[in-house]
């Protein structure tokens, strides 16, 4: 496989943890496709050689980062007596791709796929795994696709609306008397988280919170906003895009008002990807943000990891490392202790919990089906930014 490529190029890297797979003489081995973004084909020439010199692929760190994990989750697997074979495939190949891999019959054999993920490679592994009747585990697409009657399917980062109701139930519950305003723009992506908040807010007997809708266009300015504030309460605002440009750039305005007007920001779950946040000038005030994923270093496991990783890989663990891991032990675990055919069945198990708290849930667009269209993670942590820290608030 050309991701031999990579173990070759990164070996420096992969050899911390080394892929020791348990021994023939264990009862079961699992079989886990795992489907990821490498960019193998940009990295590389027809003759193999590497083609950025001492440079490293932007475009490969995500994916490499996942893959690490995976990796390190499977050596631990192994040292403890689970079979794992792992079939990796870089989805940006031209000869590996999916299209390619699912004429070779590997499906067949496999008990689980796994994915970080999007849009039309998502969409082809949904379908495969319908086809096949393997669990597909979507890694990080916030995202169904538009698919329907697809049981097999397992979402672990929460949908985009799943993320909108858990940030408009907190304000709700604890901003009550605020002024609440929505800072976005007027375009379809915009558009149409205002129109989750509306579907949240809106009810038979009038709206459970009274939001102040302004139009960001490329003349807002600091005095458009302060136009909207009030300094003699406390101000609440709602940003209604998931774009993180555009939410640094309203975090950025609220820096500069807030020694005058008291207030706290409401973002995306995409704003955990905004390092900028973590800037002394927004110190001052609360930044809010919703993630699916949960690591807190204080807990005894990730401490001892973010350790390991640091003196055997010489750099710090990743959220992509973390994900990779967790993701790849709990659902081994949970094939191996029910099977396949029983997996979907047990989503709540709880027995392997490393750092999320994941509730999978059901999801049925129609009551006549006997099974769900897939299965979602519903679990959203609400994260709190100031003076320096990261907090959980729910």
């Amino acid at each position: 496989m050309r991701i031999i490529k990579t173990l070759l190029c990164f070996s420096f890297v992969l050899s911390v943890f080394g892929q020791v797979l348990a021994q023939e003489k264990l009862e079961k081995r699992i079989h886990i496709g795992l489907f990821v973004p490498l960019f193998l084909d940009s990295a590389f020439d027809n003759t193999n050689n590497y083609t950025y010199g001492k440079l490293f692929p932007k475009q490969s760190i995500s994916g490499l980062e996942f893959y690490l994990g995976v990796e390190a989750a499977l050596d631990t697997l192994a040292a403890q007596g689970t079979a794992i074979t792992l079939h990796v495939y870089d989805v940006k190949s031209k000869t590996e791709n999916i299209q390619s891999v699912a004429t070779t019959g590997i499906f067949d054999s496999l008990d689980l796929i796994m994915g970080p993920v999007t849009g039309v490679d998502f969409l082809q592994l949904t379908q495969i795994a319908n086809q096949k009747n393997i669990p597909f585990v979507s890694a990080l697409y916030p995202n169904d696709g538009g698919i329907r009657k697809t049981p097999n399917l397992i979402i672990v980062n929460a949908k985009l609306n799943t993320h909108i109701q858990a940030s408009f139930n907190y304000v709700m519950r604890n901003f009550v008397g605020y002024n609440t305003i929505s800072l976005r723009r007027k375009n379809p992506a915009d558009d149409r988280v205002a129109d989750v908040i509306k579907s949240f807010n809106v009810t038979p007997s009038g709206q459970l919170l009274h939001i102040k809708t302004v139009l960001v266009d490329d003349l807002f300015s600091i005095d458009s906003l302060t136009t909207n504030l009030d300094s003699l309460r406390k101000n609440v605002l709602m940003v209604g895009s998931v774009d993180e440009t555009f939410g640094l750039s309203m975090v950025t305005m609220a820096s500069l008002v807030s020694k005058n007007y008291p207030l706290t920001v409401v973002g995306m779950p995409t704003w955990g990807n905004i390092k900028e946040l973590s800037k002394t000038e927004f110190y001052n005030f609360p930044i809010i943000y919703s993630t699916s994923f949960f690591n807190d270093l204080s807990n005894p496991w990730s401490a001892n990891f973010d350790e390991h990783y640091r003196n055997k890989a010489f750099s710090k663990p990743t959220d992509m490392v973390y994900r990779g891991y967790e993701l790849v032990w709990t659902f081994a675990n949970l094939l191996k202790k029910y099977g396949k055919t029983e997996l979907l069945k047990n989503l709540s198990d709880k027995s392997f919990k490393l750092m999320s708290d994941f509730d999978f849930k059901p999801i049925n667009f129609s009551k006549f089906n006997t099974a769900p269209d897939y299965y979602e993670n519903k679990k959203v942590y609400l994260l709190r930014r100031e003076n320096g820290t990261i907090n959980k608030i729910n």
